[in-house]
């Protein structure tokens, strides 16, 4: 039987280390072991524990364990532009891809047994959602890529992947519809990063390597040039997105073999994230981050992000920009929830006959939001 909420409590503070400010209880069906109950506490802490989950019962066993997941990255310089790489011996530069973060892991139960499953960032277990199928979503790319539920035990680590593309539309709009790349591994012991390079991906893509850096190169310069490069290919699009890339990540291998993450972003990207303060940009990308694991988007909802890099003070400054984002972001969805029913009243497949269909619709839409309604189909197949 499950133990008093104190002793799992307890036991959750003891196995993350951390403070009950950082620990969000859960209770989860995992969908990939028939629906197997999971309950324990979620890690909010912006550190190498982000996201990461203290199971305390699996079924209604005790089963204490401790699962490292996405670390929180962070900018190589603090808010005062100073530079903090530590030692370099080399480092690899990959694309930096904006999706939906997938992590997959392995728990055992109160017998020892091991299920393989699958974890949004701040959700125990992958799942649809009102705002995306991102269960649906991941089913459809594990038929594409058969390799993916191999790699955790091919490489002996948890896998990082990123979900992303058109129809799981972020900040950075893509005209792929949907795919997924590995971004690294999680070792179980002590959540550090095996590289990209270290992994055998069997078939399943990965995130592009733009280049790599020695150990006699300046690693500031190189930072400036890269970002430099990255926005003169950025150009702003419709629904306050950009068609571009997101930025890099950096893969540090220090002297001693370890190896750390700092992300690299082109200004266009960085300035609606907290170089530039709180501002509206940055509370709609927040808003796209918390519709993967909310069935609500509310201000509550939406705190815990936004403490990640800003002060509370600012916060509650900003509330009245923050409830007009939240309302143009429902409206957004809302929008694309009507095309889609209008588009099933139809009966055509806008493949079979896109003329029909997007003439069938003009009758319900105005003009002026055709060309919304054309990207809301599309992304949607």
């Amino acid at each position: 039987m499950p133990s008093t909420e104190t002793e799992t409590l307890d036991t959750a503070k003891h196995l993350s280390g951390l403070e009950e400010k950082y620990l969000t209880p859960f209770d989860a069906t995992d969908p990939f072991n028939g629906e197997l109950r999971l309950q324990g506490f979620l890690s909010q802490r912006p550190d190498h524990r982000y996201g990461a989950l203290v199971i305390t019962h699996v079924g209604e066993e005790p089963a204490p364990q401790l699962i490292y997941a996405t670390p929180k990255l962070h900018y190589p310089f603090g808010k005062d532009g100073r530079f903090h790489f530590p030692p370099i011996r080399r480092a690899a530069l990959y694309e930096k891809l904006d999706g939906t973060n997938v992590l997959a892991y392995k728990y055992r139960d109160a017998r020892g047994a091991e299920h393989l499953t699958y974890k949004l960032r701040l959700s125990a277990v992958l799942r649809n959602s009102r705002w995306g199928p991102f269960l649906d979503f991941w089913r459809e790319l594990m038929a594409r890529f058969p390799g993916i539920p191999e790699l955790v035990d091919k490489n002996g680590c948890h896998i990082s992947f990123e979900m992303y593309g058109a129809r799981n539309a972020h900040l950075i709009q893509y005209e792929t519809p949907l795919e997924t790349a590995v971004l690294f591994g999680v070792r179980p012991g002590d959540g550090s990063v095996v590289a990209p390079f270290e992994l055998d991906l069997l078939g399943v893509p990965g995130a592009l390597l733009h280049g790599e850096l020695t150990a006699d190169e300046d690693p500031v310069a190189r930072y400036a040039a890269m970002r430099a490069e990255m926005e003169s290919r950025n150009r702003p699009v419709e629904d306050e997105r950009l068609s571009g890339t997101e930025g890099a990540i950096w893969y540090v291998v220090e002297p001693a073999g370890r190896v750390t993450l700092w992300k690299c972003k082109p200004e266009s990207v960085e300035q609606i994230h907290w170089t530039a303060g709180i501002n509206k940009k940055a509370v709609i990308a927040t808003c796209w981050n918390a519709l993967e694991t909310n069935d609500e988007l509310t201000c509550e909802a939406l705190l815990p992000l936004l403490l990640e890099e800003y002060q509370e003070d600012d916060i509650r400054k900003f509330r009245p920009v923050i409830d007009e984002c939240i309302r143009m972001v429902r409206e957004e969805n809302q929008f694309k929830e009507r095309v889609l029913d209008e588009y099933q009243r139809v009966g055509i497949s806008i493949e079979a006959d896109k003329g029909a269909v997007m003439r069938a619709l003009s009758k319900v839409f105005p003009r002026e939001q055709m060309k919304k309604v054309h990207s809301a189909i599309v992304n949607a197949h």
